[in-house]
C-alpha cells in the first residue's frame, strides 16, 4: 500500500473512507481480464444489434460554439468546445496529415461513440476527443489532456477496455487509446505511434495515476 498510495501527510486510517475504498474496488475490478493462457474468452466487443457500426456520413447537426473549416477530415467543420486546445491539436492533425502521418480524423462529437465507465459508483460515459486513422491503418482513440485527475484515470481504463475488445473482435483493424498532454508534442507523437511495429498488446496508455488521499 505505502506503494501505491501517495499519503500527502494523511494518516494511512483515511484509506478506510467509503470513498477512497470506492475507487480501490473500481480499479480493481478494471484491472481484472480474461486469461488466455488458461483458455478464458477474451473481451469481446456488445454490438447495438440494429446499427453495430458507426461512420461520419451520419454527423450533421446545428450549434452555435464557434468552428473551423478542416481538409482532412471526413467532417468539413470542427466544433470549438475549449478555448484553444481543440484548435491547436486541430491544426496538428491537419499538419501531420499533409505530411502523410496519417489518412484522416475525425472529432468525435455527435459520432455517437462513448464507451461506459462507473466512478464512484455512478455510471458515467466516456468521449474520446478525436478518432484518428494513422498511415500504417492504425486507428487511434485519442485523448488531449492537460492534468490528469482521478476521474480521467477511469475513463482511460475504460477505453483500454474498449480497445482490447475491438482489437479481439478483428473486424476494425488495429486500435490504440493514446493521451496527449501538449498540442504541441502531437505530431511528434503521432509519428512515433506510425512508425512503431504493430504490438501484440492492445493499446498505449497513459502513465497510472495512483489514489491521493486528501485530493
Amino acid at each position: 500500500m505505502r506503494k501505491k498510495v501517495d499519503f500527502q501527510n494523511e494518516h494511512p486510517s483515511e484509506l478506510g473512507l467509503q470513498t477512497y475504498v470506492q475507487r480501490i474496488i473500481e480499479r480493481l475490478i478494471a484491472g481484472i481480464v480474461p486469461d488466455d493462457s488458461l483458455g478464458e474468452s477474451p473481451l469481446m466487443p456488445i454490438l447495438n444489434r440494429y446499427k453495430p457500426m458507426g461512420t461520419t456520413e451520419e454527423v450533421d447537426f446545428k450549434t452555435t460554439k464557434p468552428c473551423f473549416p478542416t481538409t482532412m477530415s471526413h467532417i468539413n467543420q470542427v466544433v470549438a468546445d475549449t478555448q484553444q486546445w481543440e484548435q491547436s491539436s486541430t491544426y496538428r492533425l491537419e499538419s501531420a496529415a499533409r505530411k502523410g502521418l496519417l489518412r484522416c480524423y475525425a472529432k468525435n462529437d455527435h459520432l455517437g461513440l462513448s464507451i461506459p465507465y462507473d466512478y464512484y459508483g455512478i455510471p458515467h460515459h466516456y468521449l474520446p476527443d478525436f478518432l484518428v486513422n494513422l498511415s500504417n491503418g492504425v486507428t487511434l482513440l485519442l485523448e488531449i489532456k492537460g492534468m490528469e485527475a482521478n476521474q480521467d484515470k477511469a475513463k482511460h481504463d475504460a477505453g483500454q477496455r474498449w480497445v482490447s475488445a475491438v482489437n479481439n473482435w478483428g473486424k476494425l483493424g488495429r486500435w490504440y487509446l493514446h493521451v496527449c498532454y501538449s498540442p504541441q508534442l502531437l505530431e511528434k507523437e503521432l509519428e512515433y505511434l506510425r512508425s512503431r511495429p504493430l504490438p501484440t498488446q492492445n493499446a498505449i496508455v497513459s502513465p497510472d495515476v495512483e489514489p491521493r488521499i486528501g485530493a
